[in-house]
């Protein structure tokens, strides 16, 4: 199969379904850079189209895509995504925005007393609809020229945190944990039902699919996460959110977790207890994290067995395709121009161990 704006898009595909299995002989490397003689146009601004006015954010995708080039393991896509808590609203949840340039999203915390809700897929809710609106008008121009990603599937205990609030949840745990796991199996339930709706609004049938990092399957790929793990013990981890992360994986064909800040890093090795998860990609979070050395974290994941997306030069990328065990490593980086990108991956296709 071809895309429009991803010519070598056939290859591309044989590379990540290679790469999924452990076998690629060389780190995937995505390179986006812009065409020569024109001026390069950004992607609409995250959570575009939430207000239902789509011409001009798909009139700014097109000429995103038509102002660059997809080199590598690059894909061109746009994901469609109204608010981190995009899929607390798919639940019912009120979705509430910045006054700001951002725009940025949370969902707003409506359950009270746990025996008094139901949680599940509402297909009949706003924020469904607005997603399948969006998704059909995309579609309209994507289909054949560019990928469509999912909206991040942001379930387990962060669902429930956006749900009820992290501070009552935090004391649901310890006052009444039995609703809690009750509620978690609401949550994974309409989980799995949301993915199935998903793969038929964008079918991935046809396409497969890619998530918001760019990391692409011809199956199903997601990006599970638990950022509320930061405020819970290991045991406490074990107990509310390593089952359910274990099922979203088992629904995935590609499995990239979201490990964020230094308070989740005590999980580690529990997570990669999971078998199905494949990459972990880490993020130091706000603060001073962003600026320590975390080299002993990325040898660590290496040493459980994970591969990682990472970002570097090509000076870095060498280091750790050598150093590292894993051949599940993901790379995105930076060139002036599609010939210095591509002379660095037939570099590194002689790169071989």
């Amino acid at each position: 199969m071809e895309l429009e704006f991803k010519r070598d898009f056939a290859q591309a595909q044989a590379n990540w379904e290679a790469f999924w299995r452990g076998e690629n002989t060389r780190p995937l490397i995505s390179a986006i850079v812009p065409k020569p003689g024109v001026e390069p146009v950004p992607k609409p601004p995250y959570t575009s189209g939430r207000d239902g006015n789509f011409a001009p954010v798909i009139a700014q995708v097109l000429q995103y895509m038509e102002t660059h080039e997809f080199v590598g393991e690059a894909i061109p896509f746009y994901q469609i995504e109204f608010a981190a808590d995009h899929f607390a609203g798919l639940l019912g949840a009120e979705l509430r925005f910045r006054e700001d340039e951002h725009g940025y999203g949370w969902a707003v915390p409506f359950v009270q007393d746990w025996d008094d809700v139901q949680i599940a897929f509402r297909p009949d809710g706003f924020w469904w609809e607005r997603t399948v609106a969006f998704a059909e008008a995309l579609r309209r121009v994507a289909d054949g020229r560019f990928l469509i990603a999912p909206p991040t599937m942001v379930a387990n205990l962060d669902a429930l945190s956006a749900l009820r609030g992290p501070q009552d949840l935090l004391l649901d745990l310890v006052e009444q944990p039995d609703k809690v796991h009750r509620a978690l199996q609401q949550v994974t339930r309409a989980w799995e039902e949301i993915s199935d709706a998903l793969a038929e609004l964008l079918d991935f049938a046809t396409y497969g699919s890619i998530n918001r990092h760019g990391m692409y399957t011809t199956g199903r790929i997601n990006v599970p996460q638990c950022d509320f793990s930061c405020m819970i013990s290991p045991a406490m981890f074990r107990e509310f959110a390593l089952p359910h992360l274990t099922r979203e994986f088992a629904g995935l064909d590609g499995g990239e977790y979201h490990l964020d800040g230094p308070g989740a890093i005590k999980h580690l090795e529990a997570l990669c207890e999971i078998p199905d998860l494949d990459v972990v990609q880490w993020v130091p979070g706000d603060g001073p994290g962003q600026e320590m050395d975390w080299t002993w974290l990325y040898e660590k994941i290496d040493a459980l067995g994970k591969g990682q997306i990472l970002g570097g030069n090509p000076e870095r990328v060498r280091r750790l395709w050598r150093q590292f065990r894993s051949r599940t490593l993901f790379f995105t980086m930076s060139f002036p121009d599609r010939a210095s990108a591509e002379a660095f991956i037939a570099e590194m296709e002689g790169e071989r161990k």
